[in-house]
């Protein structure tokens, strides 16, 4: 699904590149350029933070649930299903804000139908998403925040021959990038807490190797809850990598900073009738919401699962 071009979305996957705020002195010319790198300073370290030391994924809401305009009398009924996503709140993988304040929605029966008389989309589509022990396609809902330009007004000519009436936006507004693609679901305990940098190291290939004699005895020495604390400490010490980084897939591509950014919301499993035959039917699909990562606060995790 093609989304609108995201400036921000490339600079705010470059992890590796330090921040820089503007340096305010008497006498300074500043023009728009600081006022830009004032602006980004500010949201890029709020990011970093949330990425840091919230990770990605649904602090509230955005439940994703399937909804036909009528309901059909079998399962071999074709039906016109719409995705609904609901309001909420959360983190995409870049560690960036998203909250939907209304529903939005997907006409499942036009996209799926669409794709299906497409022969090569169909085929991405099997080639992805098809388990054939279940005969099912699996989707997945994913979200990710995207600036949007807004506020239109006129402005200057930048240019020689740049229109009589040029314009250009006078904000730019906090928006939600949902995308709909085939996945089958992969059962992996080697997911990073922070999407876009490498897997975190398993404890066999730290332990005895890399940490040194005090902080080997140290661990050997703990048990219980303490003993997990330092584990998941030795993990994270080596978690970048020896250069400090990790980040996967290093570059300016929008495609890469795309897929970093993305935070799954639900995965959709559609039963598909006998050779393949797609048949869009509310009673052949089942949405998975809790297949997504949730992000739960101190005070959260103190009242409800401290038990």
């Amino acid at each position: 699904m093609n989304q609108p071009e995201d400036d921000s979305l490339i600079p705010d996957s470059q992890f590796q590149e330090a921040l820089a705020r503007v340096s305010y002195q008497p006498g300074m010319l500043l023009g728009l350029e600081a006022t830009r790198a004032e602006q980004d300073y500010h949201r890029r370290r709020l990011n970093r933070h949330q990425y840091w030391l919230h990770g990605s994924g649904t602090v509230c809401g955005l439940r994703v649930h399937a909804r036909a305009e009528q309901e059909p009398a079998d399962e071999d009924t074709p039906a016109v299903v719409r995705l609904f996503v609901a309001p909420g709140v959360g983190l995409d993988g870049l560690g960036r804000e998203v909250t939907v304040t209304e529903p939005y929605c997907v006409d499942l029966s036009a996209w799926l139908t669409t794709q299906h008389q497409d022969e090569n989309a169909w085929e991405t589509l099997i080639r992805d998403g098809y388990e054939e022990a279940a005969n099912a396609l699996w989707l997945k809902v994913t979200m990710r925040y995207q600036e949007c330009a807004s506020g239109y007004q006129p402005v200057l000519a930048a240019s020689v021959n740049a229109g009589t009436d040029p314009v250009k936006p006078s904000r730019v507004k906090d928006c939600v990038a949902l995308e709909l693609l085939p996945e089958r679901p992969v059962n992996s305990s080697q997911e990073h807490p922070f999407p876009a940098h490498a897997a975190v190291p398993e404890l066999a290939t730290i332990a005895g190797k890399r940490l040194g004699p005090i902080e080997q005895k140290r661990l050997d020495g703990a048990t219980g809850a303490a003993r997990k604390r330092l584990e998941m400490g030795a993990r994270m010490l080596f978690a970048l990598g020896e250069d400090d980084l990790a980040v996967r897939d290093l570059g300016e591509l929008e495609e890469t900073a795309a897929l970093h950014a993305r935070t799954l919301l639900a995965r959709v499993r559609i039963r598909l009738a006998q050779d393949r035959k797609l048949i869009l039917n509310p009673r052949r699909i089942e949405v998975d919401n809790l297949a997504r990562e949730f992000l739960f606060s101190p005070n959260q995790i103190a009242r409800n699962l401290g038990e």
